[in-house]
């Protein structure tokens, strides 16, 4: 490489081929730290900033504008492939019925190998079942009728939050921590397994193996052991030695054993690309726009299908819900140098959310 050279030999070049040399440390300068970038970031945000200004590379303005020009090309070959993998935290090893994936702003079908990508929407069917599988050899199991959102902060651990339906995880030995989260109850579990069952007054919590710690909608954090069972009926919140009679009736069948994976299946092939259905609509992105602390996310989420004739059409009715849209909706309402469009004064619900 260019910076293994003796000096006397990179001075020799530099004299030569000047350009080159200006091109090596344009590349160079550019490159540091977008390895954390994901590939939205990185064409959205950063490359416009680098080709307007040159930002970061010590190269003469006068040279910067072909430069950048061919350092940006040469970025986008290299490290596009490891930014877009960067993003894919799983895959999806198991699917039945007919599962759909919200993934930005648009709704997939899913099928067996599909890649799990960090901030996924899945929702099943009734009958329905699906099996994601993550790199630490955590598996989590999301029953019929269950919508699910996937949230990775790091490698080794997820956030997965479970809205409506049945969820099960168990956490492989070694991961940092899974936490599995509804409105009302939530657990931090490590190389163990919980159960999650939520509607929307109602959640069930069992810990069937392992260790966790469980958390209720505004109250302290509790140490669990394996066989305990929470329940939050309304504002009642039970702590048991078992799970109950109607928990364990409708629990889905596959939750009753544990979960064979099948990862094996898809190491080493190339992965099944999700098929576009449709983009999202209002009514399938309205419950995780009311998701409380994961609100504002969705709302910029979102944001893009305001140019949708209906879909803006239904905000507008509803604009009191989100008064951070009205300044998009109706920006003459906010000239320049006003305030920011009204305060959102609206409690979230209680709870992870």
């Amino acid at each position: 490489m260019m910076v293994a050279m003796p000096g006397l030999i990179v001075m020799q070049a530099a004299a030569r081929e000047p350009e080159r040399i200006e091109f090596i440390v344009a590349l160079s300068a550019c490159v540091v730290g977008l390895h954390h970038l994901t590939r939205h970031t990185f064409v959205s945000s950063i490359a416009p900033r680098l080709w307007k200004s040159g930002s970061g590379c010590p190269i003469p303005t006068a040279r910067r504008g072909v430069l950048m020009n061919r350092a940006l090309a040469m970025l986008a070959v290299l490290l596009f492939p490891l930014i877009g993998a960067a993003q894919e935290i799983g895959t999806f090893t198991l699917a039945e019925g007919s599962p759909r994936l919200i993934r930005g702003a648009t709704v997939l079908r899913v099928s067996e190998g599909v890649r799990v990508q960090n901030g996924d929407i899945l929702e099943t069917s009734s009958p329905g079942f699906v099996q994601a599988e993550f790199a630490n050899g955590s598996i989590v199991a999301i029953g019929p009728s269950t919508r699910v959102l996937i949230h990775s902060a790091a490698s080794k651990s997820a956030d997965v939050v479970l809205m409506s339906g049945w969820l099960k995880g168990e956490t492989a030995s070694g991961a940092a921590g899974y936490h599995f989260s509804s409105s009302l109850l939530s657990a931090t579990a490590k190389a163990g397994t919980a159960i999650l069952h939520a509607e929307p007054a109602d959640v069930g919590l069992y810990v069937e193996s392992g260790t966790a710690t469980v958390n209720e909608a505004g109250g302290h954090p509790i140490a669990a052991k394996a066989g305990q069972f929470f329940t939050r009926h309304g504002a009642k919140f039970a702590v048991t030695s078992r799970p109950d009679g109607p928990f364990l009736e409708s629990m889905p069948q596959p939750f009753r054993d544990t979960l064979p994976s099948r990862e094996s299946h898809f190491a080493g092939k190339k992965p099944i690309e999700p098929k576009h259905d449709h983009d999202v609509t209002y009514a399938e992105a309205e419950p995780w726009l009311k998701m409380g602390a994961w609100r504002k996310s969705f709302e910029e989420r979102f944001q893009p299908r305001l140019k949708d004739a209906e879909f803006r059409k239904a905000v507008e009715s509803h604009i009191a819900e989100y008064p951070e849209w009205d300044r998009i909706l109706h920006p003459e309402k906010y000239p320049q140098n006003s305030p920011s469009a009204p305060a959102d004064n609206s409690k979230p619900p209680s709870g992870r959310y």
